[in-house]
């Protein structure tokens, strides 16, 4: 027997959402990057260059910042967007980088209110879990685990006991 741990999917979408709003808007001013670079292909995270002014502590807090603006801007890319069964990666863009409102975002993509509350707690959760893969790539793993989880599951592995 075994245990595994489940996700609470509304703490965890209530913790990405707070992380999405406050901690990345920080990110992209210490970077001075711009959410609209989220859409650009090419972010790779790395600072575009040096201010020449000697404050190292600044220099490198910019380049960190923009090291998780990557990692950010790579999960959302990352996540799920093949069917409309799953519109996780529109819904992220829709909502934290173009700022669109809730309802504006369920008509666009076709569902009442209600679907898309579910659909965009999905959304959170599947950031969540992609985000720990993508903080290991851009090297900023001290960002904070965005999974809550909810409490221990038996599985007892073999169902033809």
């Amino acid at each position: 027997m075994s245990f595994m741990l489940e996700i609470d999917a509304q703490k965890t979408a209530e913790r990405v959402d707070r992380y999405l709003k406050h901690d990345f808007e920080r990110y992209l001013r210490l970077s001075g990057k711009h959410r609209t670079d989220i859409s650009s292909p090419s972010l790779s995270g790395m600072p575009g260059g040096s201010n020449g002014n000697g404050q190292e502590n600044k220099v490198i807090e910019g380049a960190y910042a923009g090291q998780v603006v990557a990692a950010i801007a790579a999960t959302i890319r990352n996540c799920s967007d093949y069917d409309e069964r799953k519109p996780y990666k529109r819904i992220l863009i829709d909502y934290y980088i173009k700022g669109l409102q809730n309802f504006k975002i369920a008509q666009n993509i076709g569902y009442s209110e209600r679907q898309f509350d579910y659909k965009k707690k999905m959304a959170q959760c599947e950031f969540a879990d992609r985000f720990e893969y993508w903080k290991i790539v851009y090297q900023v793993q001290d960002q904070p685990c965005l999974q809550i989880m909810q409490r221990a599951v038996e599985n007892c592995g073999n169902f033809a006991d």
